[in-house]
């Protein structure tokens, strides 16, 4: 299935409430937070494309500071929706 389809399966009728993204060299990482707050992670390359997304069951917070953590990576801080 498609990454952006199988994303949009994963939010289901549910509304994002804010966004955020990482970026390290090529690779972009799209953090969604839901109103349920879960996020969804979908990661993609240049060249190579979109990878299948993911649902984690953690606060957005965490999730950003994991990737301000690591070596290499800029975060660009969530974005209320």
């Amino acid at each position: 299935m498609n990454a952006i389809l199988e994303a949009a399966r994963l939010q289901g009728g549910v509304s994002i409430t804010r966004r955020a993204m990482a970026y390290c060299g090529p690779k972009r990482v799209h953090l969604w937070e839901l109103a349920t707050g879960e996020v969804i992670l979908l990661t993609h390359t240049v060249p190579g494309g979109f990878r299948q997304p993911v649902k984690l069951h953690e606060p957005l917070e965490i999730v950003v500071d994991r990737f301000r953590e690591k070596r290499g990576h800029r975060v660009v801080t969530p974005h209320v929706i």
